[in-house]
């Protein structure tokens, strides 16, 4: 699987507001940056890392979310199993303007499928809490 392959699954799981399927695109360890606070979740937190997910998502859900697409604008590849990637996600909303930022993403290959093990929300164009 490539990265836009993994991208657009990743896509689709955000856009169904699927918290179970985008929590399993996650490694374990896992660390994420949102707001300047970072967060990291163990081996042994799978639930947590879902809760967390799904918060977020609910979120999302309560901001009218309706679907996110996502274009790769930089990738920077380590090797043929290791990778960063800056995302441009446009996240549409149900009677309101779309909220437009950029994600970063470091993944690697686990058993042959690209996984995220960290990511960093780093600009915000539009998004409410920016």
């Amino acid at each position: 699987m490539t990265l836009q392959e993994f991208f657009n699954r990743y896509s689709q799981a955000y856009s169904a507001l699927d918290a179970r399927a985008v929590s399993a695109m996650f490694t374990r360890p896992f660390t994420a940056v949102h707001h300047g606070q970072i967060a990291t979740f163990g081996i042994n937190d799978e639930e947590t890392l879902y809760q967390t997910t799904l918060g977020i998502l609910e979120y999302y859900r309560a901001q009218g979310v309706t679907s996110a697409s996502c274009y790769l604008a930089e990738v920077l590849p380590f090797g043929s199993d290791l990778a960063t990637v800056k995302v441009r996600w446009t996240a549409r909303r149900h009677n309101a303007e779309p909220w437009m930022f950029a994600t970063g993403y470091h993944l690697k290959r686990e058993h042959g499928e690209w996984r995220i093990y960290g990511l960093a929300q780093f600009e915000e164009h539009s998004h409410p809490a920016h």
